[in-house]
């Protein structure tokens, strides 16, 4: 509501017009009322009105000398409006010198007066939108300037300190409020809640600092907003920035349903180190999932606390790419916690925490490239590949992974049912291949990227043999041609088909032969010598 002022040396037109009015409608609330032109002046220092109504001729001072020193000396950017009963030229003149918004002459019509207030009242609201607008991006520019360390450089940042009107406190403190979750596709709903979660927030912090302070708010980096906490925040709660981020996060999250990380930066005593405070909070930031409680972390709280950059090998997560491969879902899920707990346990920052899952996702969906499947066919392929770019809480990141695992599983599944067929022949004629060298379940597994056990299991049920059994009769069948159409010794036979032990060669020979290899090759000179006689 706008505050006007009435000033008439006849205190009987003055409540006249108090009453004639009806104020609320037009936008407007009385303020006060004066008898001449310097208790104006007075009582304008005190109230800051937005509209002085005023009469001409005034003991002291009169109308137009209140205009005057009000514009000219004082520099305000209050409204005036003349009323009188003097209809003389000169003075309508002189009121338009100085830009007064109407001239109205007694007696006063209501609904003309009303008609005109209505406007004006609409007129300094928009003025007042246009002044905040303007100051909120001076401000922007000077949290900018600050946060980067170089506002003492800047030309205009005197100017701008005075601007932000936070008092006079000791301390300062940079705030940031992450919301979690993952963000919605329209720009405008994104920027929508980011400007409720300002105004809750300043409605919260207003409840504990004096009017004539600013809050100062800044949308920060995406889904998240800066604030400008001063120790005069901190006068209901024993000077315990503790305490009261504990009754922000509780007012903040009855109003608004969202899951906000709060970060604290280190107390400064001037606003020019106030980039000494954002590094704190770029430090909290990185404790997230390793020395995060109830949601608020503060420079001070973690600043002695461990925290881990290095990031682990792929050895960490490789026991759960092979449950992908072939576990059921229960059992991948109970992994995936187990890796969770693992990686926290760990103490790895927010980047090392992000790195190591993202290096997991990439494994998983080189797999799914190997097998000749598109990953970007996948639902959660965009939101996880750039993972980064959203504030999740450790429950809201479990579940994302979750769901990814979930979906991978199924598409290696379908995937593994399109192709079985002709993996097991592609298979099958690696064997007969590369029989005679040093392979195994295990290292075929691992050139054509299946797992051994499923590699096994698929084998049977397409040739109706196990592998190993099948590799065996290939180097025996290969090991009976060589004894019958070569004149090696047996350790060079067993050699020539991939085994490494002669013993274990003659021992499966005779296994599957019902005879040694020494046996078969004498009964096969036996049988051509009786063919030559």
């Amino acid at each position: 509501m706008n505050k006007v002022v009435l000033v008439d040396d006849e205190m009987y037109f003055r409540k006249g017009l108090r009453n004639l009015i009806n104020w609320e409608d037009c936008g407007f609330q009385v303020a006060g009322e004066a008898a001449n032109g310097e208790d104006a002046l007075k009582m304008m220092h005190e109230v800051n009105p937005d509209l002085i109504i005023t009469d001409i001729r005034m003991p002291v001072l009169d109308g137009i000398g209140l205009i005057k020193q009000a514009i000219e000396i004082e520099r305000v950017q209050t409204k005036f409006i003349i009323i009188s009963g003097h209809s003389d030229f000169k003075y309508a003149q002189q009121a338009l010198r100085y830009g007064v918004h109407d001239f109205v002459l007694k007696p006063i019509d209501q609904d003309e007066i009303e008609q005109t207030l209505r406007s004006l009242s609409k007129t300094i609201n928009e003025q007042k939108k246009r002044d905040e607008q303007r100051l909120e991006e001076q401000a922007n520019i000077l949290f900018n300037h600050l946060l980067l360390g170089n506002a003492a450089d800047n030309e205009h940042s005197a100017g701008l300190l005075n601007l932000l009107s936070v008092g006079n406190p000791n301390e300062f403190f940079y705030l940031l409020i992450e919301v979690n979750g993952l963000l919605g596709e329209s720009a405008l709903n994104n920027e929508e809640r980011v400007q409720q979660i300002k105004r809750t927030l300043r409605a919260v912090i207003r409840d504990v600092c004096s009017t004539h302070e600013r809050i100062w708010i800044q949308k920060a980096a995406q889904g998240a907003v800066g604030v400008l906490i001063t120790s005069n925040h901190l006068a209901r709660f024993q000077m315990s920035i503790k305490k009261f981020m504990t009754w922000v996060k509780k007012e903040l999250t009855n109003r608004i349903s969202e899951d906000f990380t709060f970060y604290v930066g280190e107390a400064v005593p001037s606003l020019t180190f106030l980039k000494q405070s954002a590094d704190g909070v770029e430090r909290a930031k990185q404790h997230k999932y390793a020395n995060n409680e109830k949601g608020i972390i503060i420079f001070e709280d973690i600043v002695d606390k461990p925290i881990s950059f290095a990031e682990p090998d792929e050895t960490i997560y490789q026991s759960l790419i092979e449950h992908i491969e072939e576990e059921t879902t229960p059992q991948v899920i109970h992994s995936l916690e187990t890796l969770f707990q693992t990686l926290v346990s760990m103490k790895l920052s927010h980047t090392a925490f992000l790195a190591v899952l993202n290096s997991f996702v990439h494994s998983v969906l080189k797999i799914i490239r190997k097998m000749g499947g598109e990953p970007s066919s996948l639902q959660s392929y965009r939101m996880i590949y750039i993972l980064h770019n959203y504030n999740l809480t450790l429950p809201q990141l479990k579940e994302l992974i979750i769901h990814f695992i979930i979906e991978c599983k199924e598409e290696i599944a379908k995937l593994r049912k399109q192709s079985a067929n002709g993996e097991a022949h592609k298979i099958k004629q690696y064997i007969d291949l590369h029989y005679h060298e040093n392979i195994s379940l295990k290292t075929i597994a691992s050139k054509f990227f299946m797992n051994p056990v499923y590699l096994g299991q698929l084998f049977k049920k397409t040739y109706g043999i196990y592998f190993k059994d099948y590799l065996l009769q290939v180097r025996i069948n290969e090991a009976k041609k060589m004894l019958r159409q070569s004149e090696k010794r047996i350790y060079e036979i067993a050699e020539s088909v991939g085994f490494n032990n002669t013993d274990y060669f003659v021992t499966i020979f005779g296994k599957l032969e019902n005879i040694t290899p020494s046996e078969y090759r004498n009964k096969l000179i036996n049988e051509r010598k009786v063919i030559g006689k």
